[in-house]
């Protein structure tokens, strides 16, 4: 248990911990997007090149049961029929690409996020991954990887992904005491997750990350320390500990969480600085705000040599940022900007089964996007931004930013930063700190003087 004698203590930080912020997962946040059309987004696809690499995300929207903290786009199912008519509309969807593409571009990487994909029949997942296959040149060396849910896995699904490729796995355990997981309508005895990572690692699917949560109802930093000794036994080789947001008044079923049995903003704090201790004392090297990796994995060397990106799925050793979202609600990130498809379910099979691509909000980088999206991805990913060297590196004058500099200055009065020369250093404990530290840089989230829009820092 961290001592509660700590410098972030030393301020008043809870006034900074219950600031809202986006989370930056992209630049501006999802939250700003605009009307992007089908035809936009074809002309940005249009503009890739051979010589150019891209990541592929593919979104499935079902579960069999919901977790009562979740904020996934996903919708609840017992009956396969519903998954396999999605399947068909992706398959759809890929189709409609290859037409817009006219070549197969070279893929660096392939994930399936949900939503639940461990939901897909190994005869689904071939389905998918050989239409993909056909219209990309997915590299033999990508990182092909899925997230599931431990308690859904079968020896038939594993030996699928083992054939088809899979090299990496997210588990979704979120926390191992009894109490918690009967708050959150997710039982899932940790020997079950234990037999989850056997069967991986006999199909030669080493690579596993274990994701958690913190400020769940029931949970106190005591209780995370039995959590972090139970997934440390797991031996992952990545661990991520996100942050619960409470937000019944956008996602319903969150009202089935009792919010009186959820902690405080100083106990999540506390909560986060034992994640945070524990994980490096055994092992784990810290990764941006919420990952944690070992030494030699990738995410870890990311870090040393100052290659960690940040996107829509968190933290990122990939090669760059362009990625083509597949699915309902899916997100695409191309050099022009960010395009997003219809969220739901039904609207996204009507417009590909009349041949238009889903594609219906986004944002056309204009004016410094690009300048500002860098300055929070630095701060995001290494605590640290060179305001000056990246401003004259994109043609901007030196003194472009120094309202937002000068408004850093609160910031500054209260220990979290320092500025040096348009450098500007984080450094607190709190590394969650960061996001409205980020957010000064930010010109739309700036301007926002309605009711709360993003999640709270803590």
């Amino acid at each position: 248990m961290p001592s509660t004698e700590r410098s972030w203590q030393d301020h008043d930080h809870l006034q900074w911990l219950s600031k809202e912020a986006p989370r930056y997962t992209s630049y501006p946040s999802a939250h700003h997007f605009e009307r992007v059309s089908p035809a936009t987004y074809s002309g940005w696809l249009q503009s890739l090149t051979p010589d150019q690499s891209v990541g592929l995300y593919v979104h499935v929207p079902f579960c069999e049961q919901m977790c009562w903290f979740c904020g996934c786009n996903t919708q609840i199912t017992r009956r396969y029929d519903p998954v396999e008519a999605y399947v068909d509309n992706l398959l759809t969807e890929i189709r409609l690409l290859a037409g817009v593409l006219g070549f197969r571009p070279r893929v660096h990487a392939l994930h399936f996020g949900g939503g639940s994909p461990g939901m897909l029949t190994p005869e689904s997942l071939t389905r998918l991954m050989t239409a993909l296959f056909e219209t990309f040149d997915i590299r033999d060396n990508a990182e092909i990887s899925i997230e599931l849910d431990p308690r859904r896995v079968t020896r038939e699904k594993v030996l699928a992904y083992a054939l088809l490729g899979f090299n990496r796995v997210s588990l979704g355990v979120q926390d191992t005491q009894a109490q918690v997981q009967a708050a959150i309508n997710r039982i899932q005895p940790m020997d079950q997750v234990k037999k989850t990572c056997d069967l991986l690692r006999a199909h030669d699917i080493s690579e596993i990350g274990i994701d958690l949560i913190y400020g769940l109802p029931h949970q106190t930093a005591n209780s995370l320390e039995h959590t972090l000794e139970d997934v440390a036994k797991l031996a992952p080789n990545r661990i991520s500990a996100f942050s619960y947001a409470h937000v019944p008044w956008v996602k319903k079923h969150q009202r089935l969480i009792d919010a009186t049995t959820l902690p405080d903003t100083g106990e999540k704090a506390l909560q986060y600085l034992q994640i945070d201790t524990q994980l490096q004392a055994m092992g784990y090297a810290g990764v941006g705000i919420d990952h944690f990796a070992r030494a030699d994995d990738g995410l870890a060397r990311a870090v040393r040599d100052g290659t960690l990106r940040r996107n829509f799925m968190g933290y990122t050793d990939l090669p760059n940022d362009r990625l083509i979202g597949l699915g309902a609600s899916s997100i695409s990130n191309l050099d022009q900007g960010l395009a997003q498809n219809i969220a739901q379910a039904t609207s996204y099979q009507s417009s590909v089964t009349t041949g238009v691509l889903p594609t219906v909000r986004g944002w056309t980088y204009h004016g410094d996007d690009r300048v500002r999206g860098e300055i929070i991805s630095q701060l995001m990913c290494f605590f640290r931004a060179d305001v000056g060297e990246i401003l004259t590196r994109h043609g901007y004058p030196f003194g472009h930013l120094d309202e937002e500099i000068e408004a850093l200055g609160e910031y500054v009065e209260a220990g979290l930063v320092s500025v040096d020369k348009r450098v500007v250093t984080f450094d607190n404990p709190l590394k969650m700190l960061v996001r409205p530290v980020a957010c000064t840089f930010d010109r739309y989230a700036r301007r926002e003087n309605g009711p709360q829009r993003y999640s709270r820092v803590a």
